[in-house]
């Protein structure tokens, strides 16, 4: 989620539950962070907000970073120096796609910026509009089973180049008209509202899988997610299968728009998607535009197209209910034992939680009967966990980490985790950490690395681990276990990335590696030596999670159309199938005669074992292998696969420097703002980096007939952010000596603001302080022009702020540890004297239940008696009128709980989440001006809130709030039950 759209979301909370503390902290951010105003600014003009934007870092890179850029008429590739082979091939690639266009939205081309980002560790990429740019996150996943195994910057080009497409082609009609009267803001907003999220993904998703030689529609984990809710007879609606769940696991809209886009065009042509799409974003049917085109195109409504789909795919490969369709005689017998856990002599070691989604990662055998495992769900955060004979017991909450994979050997976790720089924020580290499940002790090696998939060796000295550089260049490094030396390190010219390392012994080991054109494999690393080789052929089909135990190497790989089991003898390097299953089967662990593994359901990943017999095994033969088994036929395969890698040529294009301060200005969106009496008329500018913004405007107000001109500026390329600006006013109404008159207002301020993100460890950390500058000057006009001087008016504002809390899991409302405070001090410094101070504090402590939520606030604020120069920032007792005095303080106590889940909507407009409650106490005292006289404003009450998502798509928040007051207003007599209908002020991202 976006900056802005994290900001949006804590104003909202803040409303709605009366924290002070959240609103101090949302307008401290305002003011570090024009773009958070910019996205408001949208939200309460058009009432929406696009929805394709990924997350982006404001002033993310430091200046050390020397750009260099590649610049054509297609597009423009912004890269860091020394990244000049990648971006000579996303180059290569991007223009091939723009002139053969396969599976073509239309013929629209309309440049792009690319900007590849190399210091983060996420695997990640987006495209964006205000401003129409992408970004690529260079460091890849090291999940081979969820994104593939193709080069990593090839996949994203195509990826993301086809969103380029979808933006460019979705420019007609009523979106090309909000084009030019808002600017690319104006297109976000209405191709984002005529054309359904899950279909922006998945036809990204078909376009790397037709294209490619593999993609995601060919991978069968991500076919399984949908799969998995047949097989379990999950039987969800249209509505929650679109809008997810907080209790029930729901695919996203990744796989749910492949299998769309895919089914469409297989049924109804390559062109289709073209013909609906061009008609929804023109608004050919201004509601449900994209409904309407459907059934234009298809003959079929909405509803039966995607009962429809889901039964084309059902009917290649699963048994719904007692039904069995038209798949392999092989799987009957399975489907019919899979509730029992006997799929071919498998046992499940956990049940299946029906109440909410439990996953159990990466067991371990200590011995016969107990296990080690990573365990998480729905109400908990992730942990480590021992199960033995006496029950389960946890260990300790595990590091805040990007994925779940961990190794153990003779008492040891390693793993690796997650930690930020303070400063900018795409540069991030993955840390290895190392915890004696005896003692409870954590120790971390090394420090701001970028190590993944640690193990550690026998012996307990040495610990093998990936190292990925910015770029995507990575080894294969052997450390020292106790202080992190490198030993040995590993690397091969065919070998694009190593995964899953793990120690035959302490002089060896055996890594999964993905190979320069995309294909897998095996390999034994010999430490000694320094050399690699290859044990199996060069496949497709993904693998890794790999163990090893007595000479033989178990993993998971895709061969057969399905993440099954193998076994590989380093004997004699033969390859068995050991299981044969309907859903996927990761994490292997064999010990003794026993393998344990997480086997992927309907209700998250579930432990389960079985006996190792060899005589079951099934030796599979190098064309299972290399010729992987695709699950569904991907549509029009036989016109576009393969037309891309092979086939796309090796262009040199001219490099040259980046300037940015050649590039500052990037004007990309412009719209009024209305908000009666006040009406806004904006430009606003944000350059490729995300270092520099600006907003020029003009305003009119209607009451006093003012009117205005004005700019900000952002700038975050140095390590604290500079703001500033100015607005000057016309002829603003005053009154002098009874008379009326005019005066023009000058006001400019400038200002220093340092964010700082320490997330490391459990925890979330972040700090802000700043000082702005303001300066204001009136200037009088007609008959006192020259008998009065003109007035200059400043004051410094001083804000700090400091958060500290543990990861939620999904349904926890708010942390269940945590504290937050700020405090902000305003105070004139010429002409006038007057101040206001104000701090904020919240406390959150876990309530009765693990998903209820208590929280304590406490908000002060004093202000000058003489002087009411700064506006009120108290939020009062709830029930009460808002009042404004010398001194108030506030302590509030909060109880929050859900109450039900419905997963419940209608009409694919409102769809239910959740419902929750709070049941509150506030306690406020209220002084007079010469602070001698005090009275207390007690209210007591409860809230009701209701989770929603709009439009399939847009989270959103309101509730209702009754409030019993146990004390009169300070006007006198009031009515003692104040009823309210919390509604937020802006819909969030």
């Amino acid at each position: 989620m976006p900056i802005p759209g994290r900001l949006i979301i804590i104003l909202i909370k803040s409303l709605l539950s009366e924290k002070p503390i959240y609103v101090g902290y949302f307008l401290l951010n305002l003011l570090m962070n024009l773009k958070a105003i910019k996205k408001i600014l949208l939200a309460l003009c058009l009432l929406q907000v696009a929805g394709c934007v990924s997350a982006q870092q404001f002033g993310g890179n430091p200046p050390s970073i020397h750009w260099k850029q590649i610049n054509t008429d297609t597009a423009r590739i912004i890269f860091p120096q020394g990244l000049d082979s990648t971006a000579q091939r996303v180059s290569n690639i991007v223009h091939w796609l723009a002139k053969n266009n396969p599976a073509p939205l239309g013929n629209q081309l309309h440049k792009i910026n690319i900007v590849l980002q190399t210091q983060t560790i996420i695997p990640n990429a987006f495209v964006s509009l205000a401003p129409f740019r992408s970004e690529f996150y260079l460091t890849p996943s090291l999940n081979n089973f969820d994104e593939g195994s193709i080069n990593w910057a090839e996949g994203l080009a195509v990826h993301e180049f086809r969103h380029v497409e979808q933006f460019n082609n979705f420019r007609n009609g009523v979106s090309k008209a909000a084009y030019y009267l808002f600017g690319e803001e104006g297109l976000a907003v209405t191709a984002d509202a005529a054309i359904p999220n899950w279909f922006y993904e998945g036809d990204a998703v078909y376009n790397e899988t037709v294209t490619t030689n593999q993609g995601r529609g060919r991978i069968p984990f991500f076919l399984n997610e949908y799969k998995s809710l047949w097989l379990y007879n999950k039987h969800y609606s249209w509505m929650k299968l679109r809008n997810n769940s907080l209790k029930d696991y729901v695919p996203n809209h990744y796989p749910l728009g492949y299998l769309m886009v895919n089914y469409g065009r297989e049924k109804y042509g390559l062109d289709f998607w073209t013909k609906v799409t061009h008609d929804a974003s023109a608004f050919k049917g201004l509601f449900y535009p994209f409904q309407k085109a459907i059934k234009k195109y298809s003959g079929v409504d909405y509803k039966t197209f995607h009962e429809d789909a889901f039964n084309y795919y059902k009917k290649m490969s699963v048994v719904t209910g007692d039904e069995v369709l038209a798949i392999p005689t092989s799987r009957d017998k399975l489907q019919q034992k899979l509730n029992q856990g006997t799929e071919a002599g498998i046992k499940n070691v956990t049940t299946l939680n029906t109440k909410f989604v439990t996953n159990y990662f990466f067991p371990y055998q200590l011995n016969n009967d107990s296990l080690l495992y990573l365990k998480g769900s729905y109400r908990h955060r992730d942990a480590f966990f021992v199960k033995c004979a006496d029950g389960e017991h946890r260990l300790r909450a595990r590091d805040i980490s990007i994925d779940e994979q961990f190794s153990y050997r003779n008492g040891k976790i390693v793993y690796a985790a997650y930690e930020t720089d303070a400063r900018w924020g795409w540069k991030d580290f993955s840390v290895i950490k190392i915890l004696d499940i005896h003692t409870g002790e954590q120790r971390t090696l090394g420090h701001r690395t970028k190590y993944f998939t640690p193990d550690i060796s026998p012996d307990g000295n040495r610990i093998a681990a990936v190292q990925v550089l910015p770029g995507g260049k990575n080894e294969l490094h052997i450390l020292d276990a106790n202080d992190g030396r490198i030993i040995q390190q590993f690397h091969s010219s065919e070998v694009n990335l190593f995964t899953d390392p793990k120690f035959i012994d302490n002089s060896s080991l055996i890594t999964a590696v993905r190979l320069n054109d995309g294909r897998m494999a095996l390999a034994l690393a010999d430490i000694s030596a320094g050399s690699v080789e290859r044990l199996t052929m060069p496949s497709y089909g993904v693998l890794g999670y790999i163990s090893i135990n007595n000479g033989v190497v178990y993993f998971t790989a895709s061969f057969s159309g399905n993440d099954e089991l193998y076994a590989l003898q380093l004997s004699d390097k033969k390859v068995s199938r050991l299981t044969e299953t309907s859903l996927g089967n990761y994490f292997v662990n064999a010990f003794a005669k026993k393998l344990v593994w997480s086997g992927f359901t309907a209700g998250g990943y579930q432990l389960k074992q079985m006996d190792i017999e060899t005589s079951k095994w099934i030796e599979v033969s190098e064309m299972e292998i290399t010729n992987p088994v695709i699950e569904f036929p991907v549509a029009h395969s036989n016109e576009l696969h393969d037309i891309l890698l092979n086939v796309v040529p090796n262009r040199k294009f001219a490099e040259l420097k980046y300037k940015q301060a050649g590039h500052f200005f990037h004007f990309h969106s412009w719209r009024p703002y209305f908000a009666n009496p006040d009406y806004t008329y904006s430009l606003y500018s944000d350059n490729i980096l995300n270092t520099f913004s600006t907003e020029l405007f003009y305003h009119y107000n209607s009451d006093d007939k003012t009117n205005g001109l004005g700019v900000n500026l952002l700038y975050g390329a140095l390590y604290p952010y500079i703001n500033g600006g100015f607005e000057y006013t016309f002829n603003q109404p005053v009154t002098i000596n009874n008379n009326p008159s005019q005066i023009d207002k000058l006001e400019t301020r400038i200002g220093l603001s340092l964010p700082l993100n320490f997330l490391k460890g459990r925890s979330f950390k972040f700090f802000n302080a700043g000082t702005d500058y303001v300066f204001e000057k009136q200037i009088f006009k007609e008959s006192y022009k020259d008998s009065l001087r003109n007035r200059n008016f400043s004051y410094l504002h001083h804000y700090f702020s400091w958060s500290q809390y543990i990861k939620q899991a999904i349904q926890h409302i708010y942390p269940r540890l945590g504290y937050v405070f700020s405090l902000n001090d305003r105070h004139a410094i010429s002409f006038y004297h007057g101040y206001q101070f104000i701090g904020n504090a919240s406390v959150y402590l876990p309530g009765f239940f693990s998903t209820h939520s208590i929280v304590l606030t406490g908000s002060l604020q004093q202000r000058d008696t003489a002087n009411i120069l700064f506006s009120n920032s108290f939020v009062n007792a709830r029930g009460y009128n808002d009042y404004y005095l010398s001194r108030m303080w506030r302590l509030s106590a909060n109880y929050h709980f859900p109450i039900v889940y419905p997963d419940w909507g209608f009409a694919n407009l409102l769809y239910f989440q959740r419902i929750r409650g709070n049941v509150f106490f506030d306690f406020e005292r209220a002084y007079s001006n010469d602070k001698t006289r005090s009275r207390d404003l007690r209210s007591v009450g409860g809230e009701i809130y209701f989770d929603t998502k709009w439009w399939n798509e847009y989270p959103l928040t309101f509730g209702i709030r009754l409030s019993h007051l146990l004390d009169n207003e300070l006007s006198g007599l009031t009515q003692k039950n104040v009823f309210e209908i919390v509604i937020p002020i802006v819909i969030p991202q």
